[in-house]
Order: structure tokens, then C-alpha cells, then sequence
């Protein structure tokens, strides 16, 4: 009877196979070496092509532009892709360059742009790490009861859309560094510059209708009084010890901006969606609503980053721009120092001029529609040396990218998240 361990593969041992070189290969190599072209040897060892990539196209600009970059995170401040995208723009524009490089005032400076010259000078994106907020283990479930009764309170009372609306607070401070910057490839420490008022926060509350319309936005910033500033029109200033929206806050908000949802203020039956946080359910503030002929529809503790129209569609790209605006002012503008040697923050003025700016344009589609069309025509086909190719990814995602992660790393941080109620029952009555 024969015997064997049949079942059994051997695996295999390859020996690496050696590469043959031709004799007319090898003259060839000996040829290229004699007439001049050294390169190689001089090479790291582990230098797998000499072959760089193209030269740069405008090399004057980014000389200049790339010592800006160090010089701004020599002083510790934040530097983003927008920032360098719009500072090569804008050194386009000098005489010397449109001189020396006739085509650039056709350069667009795009996205893929801003890749290149990264990827040419070793700059990286840093940013810090952190923890997004957990949803809920019955989010599923709490998610589907909450549509329910949007479904069964629309049914009922057949709201129009420009009587179905949205409010959320968010929380901001007066220090807005973004957690991203540009750096130096290796670089161990990555240090951003502070005004030093991460405690000076305020709130801002937003609040639309389901038709588009915006309700104007308020600012309440942690004052006793209001500043003596000059506020641009269109923004409403309040001020508390706190900086948060509290019950006092919220019963004005109905009786002076949820009023004007409707012409003449006559209150007509209307649905407001909002999230869990103590101050939206007092008894006093359920009152005022229900005087107002206004049902709420409270959105569950853990779940507004999935049901809040605001949270999902306008906050964080809210903040992104402002933070945009905070970064131009912290790295262009002269600085104003404390007796103790701090950066004096921004004013309340300016502050709500930014929330103004960014408010008008979210709200404004013809605005805004104006700005994708200018920010399509810097999708067109480039010609950068030999590389043709199309420009797929959209300017103002990439612009936008960090920022928006920049707010998702603060969810640990939001005081209204983290006095959200998480049991929460709809008033079916």
C-alpha cells in the first residue's frame, strides 16, 4: 500500500532572476556617460528616476510666492491652500511678472496648481487629530420616529414651505485659527499663532425657512452691554454675561425673529425645526411658541449632525468661511498689542461684518450662482508643460476641505451639543 502526505503544497522559492544587459546596451550606457552626462553617479542610491517633473512655469512667482509662505509660518500663522492660491493670484498682477511671463494673466492658479507647487517645495497639509462625536446606539430608530412626525404634523396641518423653519445657535470665539496649515515636509512641531482669546466666544444664530427665506441673523456676544461700534445693517447684536442663548434669549428671539416669518406679523400656524438644548424646551419658551401658533419639532440629543438642515447644510461651511476671513485678517492686517504683549482680537464690528458677508452670500443664490460661475471657468483645460489634462476637482471643494474638518474637530468643544437632551418626546397632541 503506498504511503504519503499527499495533501500537502509546497510552496515555491523563487530566486530573484538577475537583469542581462546586451553588449550594444552596455556601449550605449558607456556612450551617454562620455558625453557629459554625469548625473547618475553623483545620485542617491536609492534615487529610482532623475527625471524631477517639469520645470516651474512662472519660476520668479513661486520663488516669491514660496518665501511668503515661510515667512507667514515663521511668525506661527496658519497658511491654507486658499491662502496660497490667492496670494499667487495676486502677485500675478505685478508689472514685473506680466512682463517676464506674458500668458500669466490667462493663469488660473487652480487646485491642481496649488498640488504641484506643493508637491515641488515639500509642503504638506498638517492638522491635529482628534474624535468626532458618537451618534446614539438607537440613532436608527430615533431618526425614524423624529421623520415620522415631521410626516404626521405636515399631514395635519398642511404647512406651506414658507411656514416650515430652521434655527440653530452656533458657537464661535474670537480666536479662529484653522487647524490646517501648510507646512514644511518633516517638520516635527507644528505651532499656529494665537491672539490668545480662545475663551472670548460668542454665538451666532441662524435661522430660514423652508422656501429659502432667511430669517436676519443674530449675534450674542458675552458683554453686559452692547459696544459702541458701528454694526453693519442686516445683523442683530444681543449680549449676555454667558455669550450662549439662555431662556431670556430665546423668548426675545420668537417675539422679534421668528415673528417675521410672515407679513404683518400675524402668526400663522407654522412647524420650527430645532435640536434638544435645555434653552429650546422651558416651559416659558414652549409658551411663547404655542402663542405663536408655532409646533416644534425637536430634533433628538446626538442626531442634529444628521437631521438638522442647518447643522448639515450651512453651519460648517458657515464657520469655514468666516475662519477664512479670520485667517486674511490674521496673516494681511497689522496688529494691534496688549499692555501684556497679546494680539488684541478682531472687533465686535468686524466680527459681525464677517457674519454679515457670509450670511448675505449663503442666502443669496443669485450671488452665489454668480460665484460658482466664476469658480467654473477655473475648471478649463491647462497646459502646464506636457501635462494636458482637465481640472476635475471643483475650486471651492478643495478650498473649502480643511476648514470643514476644522469644524468637525470642534464637536467636543460645542456647549449646546453637549447640553442636549437625549430622550426626547413629540408633543402628538
Amino acid at each position: 500500500m503506498a504511503c504519503g502526505n499527499f495533501g500537502i503544497h509546497r510552496a515555491r522559492v523563487t530566486s530573484k532572476r538577475n537583469r542581462h544587459w546586451s553588449a550594444r546596451e552596455k556601449l550605449m550606457i558607456i556612450m551617454y556617460y562620455e558625453s557629459g552626462h554625469k548625473k547618475l553617479l553623483n545620485a542617491a542610491p536609492y534615487t529610482q528616476r532623475l527625471n524631477t517633473g517639469a520645470y516651474p512655469k512662472y519660476p520668479y512667482l513661486e520663488a516669491e510666492l514660496i518665501e511668503w509662505v515661510k515667512e507667514v509660518r515663521s511668525q506661527l500663522k496658519t497658511v491654507t491652500r486658499y491662502m496660497v492660491q490667492a496670494k499667487a493670484r495676486l502677485l500675478a498682477k505685478k508689472e514685473s511678472y506680466q512682463a517676464n511671463y506674458p500668458d500669466i494673466k490667462n493663469a488660473k492658479f487652480s487646485q491642481k496648481w496649488v498640488d504641484g507647487f506643493m508637491s515641488c517645495h515639500k509642503l504638506v497639509n498638517r492638522r491635529k487629530t482628534t474624535v468626532a462625536q458618537r451618534l446614539p446606539e438607537d440613532y436608527v430608530e430615533q431618526q425614524g420616529n423624529f421623520l415620522s412626525y415631521i410626516l404626521y404634523r405636515r399631514n395635519e396641518h398642511n404647512y406651506p414651505l414658507s411656514l416650515i423653519g430652521k434655527m440653530d445657535e452656533t458657537p464661535m470665539a474670537f480666536n479662529l485659527p484653522s487647524n490646517n496649515t501648510i507646512e514644511q515636509s518633516g517638520t516635527k512641531t507644528v505651532l499656529i499663532l494665537s491672539t490668545g482669546h480662545e475663551h472670548s466666544n460668542f454665538t451666532v444664530v441662524l435661522a430660514c425657512m423652508a422656501d429659502g427665506t432667511k430669517l436676519p441673523p443674530v449675534i450674542i456676544f458675552k458683554l453686559k452691554n452692547i459696544p459702541r461700534e458701528v454694526f453693519p445693517d442686516g445683523v442683530i447684536i444681543r449680549t449676555n454675561p454667558e455669550g450662549w442663548i439662555n431662556e431670556n434669549e430665546m423668548t426675545w428671539w420668537i417675539e422679534n425673529v421668528w415673528t417675521r416669518r410672515a407679513s404683518q406679523n400675524n402668526n400663522p400656524r407654522s412647524l420650527l425645526v430645532l435640536d434638544s438644548f435645555s434653552a429650546h424646551k422651558t416651559d416659558v419658551v414652549k409658551q411663547r411658541f404655542r402663542e405663536k401658533k408655532t409646533d416644534l419639532a425637536v430634533i433628538p440629543g446626538g442626531l442634529t449632525s444628521r437631521l438638522q438642515p442647518l447643522d448639515v447644510s450651512l453651519n460648517r461651511s458657515f464657520k469655514a468661511k468666516v475662519r477664512n476671513l479670520y485667517n486674511n485678517w490674521m496673516s494681511e492686517a497689522i496688529k494691534d498689542y496688549t499692555p501684556s504683549g497679546k494680539i488684541k482680537g478682531p472687533s465686535y464690528s468686524l466680527v459681525a461684518s464677517w457674519v454679515k458677508e457670509e450670511d448675505t452670500l449663503i442666502f443669496d443664490f443669485n450671488q452665489q450662482e454668480s460665484k460658482i460661475n466664476r469658480e467654473n471657468l477655473g475648471r478649463e483645460v491647462e497646459k502646464d508643460g506636457e501635462n494636458n489634462d482637465k481640472e476635475n476637482e471643483s475650486e471651492s471643494e478643495g478650498n473649502d476641505r480643511n476648514e470643514l474638518e476644522d469644524d468637525e474637530s470642534e464637536l467636543k468643544d460645542n456647549y449646546y451639543e453637549e447640553n442636549e437632551e437625549q430622550t426626547v418626546i413629540q408633543d402628538w397632541s
